[in-house]
């Protein structure tokens, strides 16, 4: 028995040193394992996990700068960028697809099938709602869902709304130019973004004191331009007047400086609002002033004057006989007069517009004579205003002139100019000779203030003899006062000019349009203070009359008027106080708002810094406590809103900045002030 004992005693301790090897031996293998997973982790495979590591723990943000500002002459923002906020995703570290799907598609106006496919794809990044609006952000920010996250960003925004759309053109959700100024000059308005490196904890959420910058954001250039943003705004209400009053299809003009070539302002209605470009068509957008040309008709009539009287080839008492209105030319085709004339002077061909008078002057010319003065005023080339799609019109050589081509150019047929053509040569007469390079950017300045570029007036070539020009415009005086011109007439203003009347071309060539017409006056003046302005308005296919003296002239004397009523000139300084986010902080540190919509008053305020503190109800901030006349500072300001109404009709005009005068004025204030009177 005692040897059975010692048997299963035996039996039992080699079983338990069994047992102790194979619990060393899985041991020793874990150990193994460990150690070489460890080699893994640390070793071979050290670059992915830390990537990992980062990619859990890292987010890297782009930092954005701000594009350029776009300023007029006197300095106030026709464009800038504001704050904005934008939403996106980390689709695999996004839990709520559909949720988020849902909240980010009512807000975006993108369907939630689209943001879903985003978000259940295996792109790192989307975005789920871009620039947003001040309205719908806290409405964004009320869902939370993970792996869902801000981003600053700015968004372009033009304050004066439609107020030289077209000249200034927008940009895109990314902030590029994509027409007129902003892709002009999209290479010096252009930012740089920044980057910088934040870290969050496991739950998403930001550590504000761990975020370091990796590449500094870099501004991009402002630009001021020679446009005069109380004379735009003055042109384009005289032109949809015009376009209302006549029933037009459109209406387009431009305000100029002859003696600077200074484009002052320059515009075209239907208007359009580049903040939300995506609602007008494009032929609302385009800057027709320059993409568009269009046959002068009777304006032209004075180059070929100027081209016969510098060739010495007649004077003004020369006498020619207007055939009583009709004449046949060698083509068998009748030329007519509006009405009949006898003997008439060159002068008197000029006041009445005469189509034979002036045909048979032009006689007085080779085809090469009139083919090479209206190549040296600018016809047929491009002016080089640097703005996109600029036509050069249409003027065939001399060469290529058919037999009827001398008598049809000479009066404004057979040729096509664009607008800022037919200023830049009028300036040349109202200048004495000097043909003036249309100018538009004054100068660019860098971040810091720096000046970057500044053009100066350039001339491009003399036309005609001083003693020339001052007979035109002896001409052009008498059109005015005893002529077709006689309602663009100012009372103790010497005002010059001509009308025009053409026929519509067809699109695409084949003839004239039947009762369709372009109506058209372009004159120049010089203000009492000295200022000298040329100004054009075209109005395209009216029903209401067709003539442009009847037509043209009265909005184009209507603008001047208004212009000369302005307290300044451009070569003055500026006609109106800088906008609030222009004036030093020494001289202003509490902005003006009153007369601004919500919107922008809390684009003023949030630009110095300031919160606002809102009482009542409407679409006007109608007061303000602190008053910008108080002086003083704070960081609350407490406003009073209303509608037009409520405005103090007290408010000083000579301190009120354009925008909120012309906001005011539309919302149906019934103070008028000075700057933009009727």
């Amino acid at each position: 028995m005692a040897d059975g004992a010692r048997g299963d005693h035996a039996e039992s301790r080699a079983a338990a040193v069994r047992r102790l090897r194979w619990v060393l031996l899985g041991g020793a293998a874990m150990w193994i394992v460990a150690m070489g997973r460890l080699v893994q982790v640390q070793g071979i495979d050290r670059h992915y996990y830390a990537d990992r590591a980062r990619a859990q723990h890292e987010r890297l943000e782009v930092l954005s700068a701000r594009r350029g500002e776009i300023l007029d002459r006197a300095g106030r923002e026709l464009a800038l960028d504001v704050a904005s906020v934008s939403f996106y995703g980390h689709p695999a570290e996004v839990r709520d697809r559909s949720g988020a799907a849902r909240h980010f598609a009512n807000l975006s106006g993108r369907s939630v099938a689209e943001l879903t496919r985003q978000l259940n794809s295996d792109r790192p990044f989307v975005y789920l709602l871009r620039q947003t609006s001040d309205e719908d952000l806290e409405r964004a920010r009320a869902e939370n869902f993970q792996g869902v996250f801000e981003q600053k960003e700015v968004r372009r925004f033009y304050p004066y709304g439609h107020l030289a759309g077209q000249l200034l053109g927008f940009t895109n959700i990314d902030n590029e130019g994509r027409e007129g100024v902003e892709l002009a000059l999209n290479e010096l308005l252009a930012e740089e973004p920044g980057a910088a490196r934040s870290f969050v904890d496991s739950r998403g959420r930001f550590l504000p004191d761990r975020s370091e910058a990796t590449a500094p954001a870099r501004p991009g250039a402002s630009v001021r331009l020679t446009i005069d943003a109380v004379m735009q705004e003055i042109l384009e209400e005289e032109l949809a007047r015009a376009v209302a009053e006549s029933g037009a299809e459109s209406a387009l003009g431009i305000i100029s400086d002859p003696i600077t070539g200074d484009i002052l302002a320059l515009g075209s209605v239907p208007l359009f609002d580049p903040n939300r470009p995506g609602d007008s068509p494009a032929f609302h957008r385009r800057n027709r002033l320059i993409t568009d040309p269009f046959e002068p008709g009777s304006t032209l009539k004075p180059i070929t004057m100027a081209a016969v009287l510098d060739g010495r080839h007649v004077s003004t008492d020369t006498i020619v006989f207007c055939e009583q209105g009709a004449m046949e030319l060698a083509t068998g085709d009748t030329l007519r007069d509006t009405k009949p004339h006898g003997w008439l002077t060159a002068s008197e061909v000029m006041t009445n517009s005469s189509n034979i008078g002036m045909v048979k002057l032009a006689r007085t010319l080779r085809r090469a004579e009139l083919y090479e003065a209206l190549r040296a005023f600018g016809f047929g080339t491009r002016t080089g205003t640097g703005l996109p799609a600029e036509s050069a019109g249409l003027l065939h050589p001399a060469q290529e002139w058919s037999e009827r081509s001398l008598a049809t150019i000479a009066i404004g047929q057979e040729i096509s100019v664009t607008a800022v053509q037919l200023v830049q040569a009028f300036g040349a007469i109202a200048n004495g000779g000097q043909l003036m390079a249309p100018r538009l950017l004054a100068e660019i300045r860098g971040a810091n203030g720096e000046v970057l570029r500044r053009t100066e007036p350039q001339s491009v070539r003399r036309v005609i003899s001083a003693e020339t020009a001052v007979i035109l415009q002896q001409m052009l005086r008498g059109v005015v006062r005893d002529g077709t011109g006689r309602n663009a007439a100012i009372e103790g203003i010497d005002v010059a000019g001509k009308t025009g009347t053409a026929q519509r071309a067809r699109p695409g060539g084949g003839g004239y349009a039947d009762d369709e017409y372009v109506s058209s006056f372009i004159g120049f003046l010089q203000a009492p203070g000295g200022a000298h302005y040329i100004g054009l308005v075209v109005v395209e296919n009216p029903r209401i009359g067709k003539y442009g003296g009847t037509v043209a002239a009265p909005p184009f004397r209507r603008a001047m008027e208004r212009i000369l009523a302005l307290d300044g000139s451009p070569s003055a300084g500026p006609v109106v106080a800088l906008d609030a986010a222009h004036t030093p902080p020494s001289q202003e540190t509490v902005p003006d708002l009153r007369g601004l919509p919500l919107a922008r008053a809390r684009v003023q305020a949030a630009r110095r810094g300031l919160t606002l503190h809102l009482q009542g109800q409407g679409p006007l901030v109608v007061s303000q406590d602190p008053s910008p006349t108080a002086g003083g500072s704070g960081s609350v300001i407490v406003c009073r809103l209303g509608s037009a109404d409520d405005v103090p009709p007290s408010m000083p005009s000579r301190r009120t900045p354009l925008r909120q005068a012309v906001l005011m004025r539309k919302l149906g204030a019934r103070q008028q002030f000075a700057a933009l009177s009727p």
